[in-house]
């Protein structure tokens, strides 16, 4: 197959998940580009429910890459109990899942600012998972990144 975007129409929710789900059994590779975990897709895989928040769907299938890119603001507690629920069903992260070093960490403070906001004065029907306020760290350039996290010592 040859490079397949699917876009949707900037709204939320629209059944992106879905069928990049449907698609992903033709693709090598299934890249997340932006957005965080506050929306969540529902996939049956092997008769079994899984939702997923920020590793992209096609790492129910055991060939695929999956990637998430510097547009993706990562809450590392959800990653991990995502990662988990996913080896505690057999499906390996290992080897097939990969984080650009420039995404940007949704850290604590990110979700208390957003929830402050929200009672406050901005009322727009936030999650409250922090991702409008890492998302204004990322432009502002102050964010931290993976990159961060890593040890200097390995490159």
């Amino acid at each position: 197959m040859s490079t397949l975007v699917v876009l949707g129409t900037q709204w939320g929710d629209e059944g992106k998940g879905k069928v990049v789900h449907y698609l992903a059994k033709q693709a090598d590779y299934i890249v997340r580009y932006q957005g965080g975990n506050n929306a969540g897709h529902t996939l049956i895989y092997e008769n079994k429910p899984f939702i997923l928040h920020l590793i992209p769907s096609g790492i129910l299938f055991p060939d695929k890459y999956c990637l998430i890119t510097n547009g993706v603001v990562v809450d590392p507690k959800a990653l991990k109990e995502e990662i988990a629920i996913l080896d505690k069903n057999n499906i390996s992260v290992k080897k097939r899942f990969f984080i650009s070093d420039q995404a940007h960490i949704i850290l604590p403070y990110h979700k208390l600012i957003d929830g402050i906001l929200e009672e406050e004065n901005v009322k727009i029907g936030t999650t409250g998972r922090g991702i409008g306020p890492a998302y204004a760290d990322k432009v502002k350039r102050i964010g931290i990144r993976v990159v961060d996290y890593l040890e200097k010592r390995c490159f």
